[in-house]
């Protein structure tokens, strides 16, 4: 039995190895590269040159498949994501993780694609181009620990794993073949990302001002609680233009996501001021629990074991806030992701799912 099922996937495979070992070779030097870029005040100009290269080729390449106007959509749509993310990281030199680690995904993923093309089974393609991306990334940091002039940094192992994210997300949402559902979980992603990327995004509401009830309870956080009801409110009136088509009675969703955000605020309240990390943790998963029990009386009456429902929406706002609150929009999509896919198909075994 051969190695490889076709000369494709070795050339994927020997272009993945050779990224790599460009990337591990230039630890050493990319330091002093980078504070001379640094010094001139050159490098946020390198850091988007070097990005919309990337970008421009990926475009070029992409025409070739003669995408239609939904298809150009769809990759607006991405091009959003990337640029809302770019501009989050506000150090040029980690952005180019999202460049480097993007590469490798997109090459691990098509290895990965063709293997199983070739009639040898790869389970879950997507998933393990991601985690592959992520200890990748893990092994970059540990090279860099043993360095003298570098340091491990877990932010830059959670934007090498970001990066095989965005990627899958990207080829997925773009692949020329589409399955049932596709633009349904699409655009359920895009509501989630968007809806919450902006009220949820620092700054959006301020800082203040801080109102106190009782000399008992803590001082409110207006903006916090500002931000989040006007989250809940956006992603649930987007949800609602979406699910209508398939539920009825779908305009229940948007009192459901906004009953929730008001209830998951209460252990906030009262956990926070003895442990702020576990008030946060504890409201998160009161949220994604009550959003879900919320939404499950909606689609109960149209969906069967509708119940998991609840589990996707507490997995997916505990998987979604330490990166959103790090990234932004692409990781609040992670809840949408999670949830879509709960979605398409949970409707797709009521046979409501559109066949594109």
């Amino acid at each position: 039995m051969t190695l490889f099922t076709s000369d494709r996937e070795r050339r994927l495979w020997l272009w993945t190895l050779a990224v790599m070992v460009a990337i591990y070779s230039s630890l050493g030097p990319a330091r002093a590269v980078v504070d001379a870029l640094r010094a001139r005040g050159l490098l946020e100009a390198f850091s988007t040159a070097v990005a919309l290269l990337v970008g421009l080729a990926v475009l070029w390449r992409w025409r070739r498949t003669r995408p239609g106007w939904s298809e150009i959509g769809v990759g607006l749509g991405v091009a959003l994501a990337y640029g809302w993310t770019f501009l989050r990281i506000g150090n040029p030199a980690e952005r180019t993780h999202l460049i480097e680690y993007g590469i490798v995904a997109a090459l691990l993923h098509q290895a990965l694609l063709e293997r199983n093309g070739g009639g040898r089974s790869v389970p879950m393609p997507a998933a393990l181009t991601v985690g592959i991306t992520a200890l990748l990334g893990l092994l970059d940091e540990g090279i860099q620990a043993v360095l003298p002039s570098r340091v491990f940094d877990w932010n830059d192992v959670f934007f090498n794993a970001l990066a095989g994210f965005m990627v899958i997300v990207a080829r997925l949402a773009l692949a020329p073949v589409r399955r049932p559902g596709w633009r349904l979980w699409f655009l359920w992603l895009m509501a989630g990302s968007i809806g919450w990327g902006w009220p949820m995004d620092v700054g959006s509401f301020g800082e203040g001002p801080f109102i106190t009830i009782s000399p008992s309870l803590p001082a409110l956080n207006i903006p916090l609680y500002a931000s989040v009801a006007a989250g809940a409110t956006v992603v649930g009136v987007l949800q609602w233009l979406i699910l209508r088509r398939y539920v009825r009675r779908a305009v229940l969703w948007v009192p459901a996501s906004l009953g929730a955000a008001a209830m998951g605020l209460v252990p906030v309240i009262a956990v926070g001021p003895s442990n702020g990390s576990l008030g946060l943790l504890v409201g998160v998963v009161a949220y994604g629990t009550l959003a879900g029990a919320l939404q499950w009386l909606v689609l109960r009456q149209h969906v069967a074991r509708a119940g998991w429902w609840v589990l996707a929406s507490t997995v997916g706002w505990v998987l979604a806030l330490p990166v959103g609150d790090m990234a932004g929009p692409p990781g609040w999509a992670i809840h949408a992701a999670v949830t879509g896919t709960a979605l398409v198909l949970l409707l797709r075994q009521a046979g409501h799912t559109p066949s594109h």
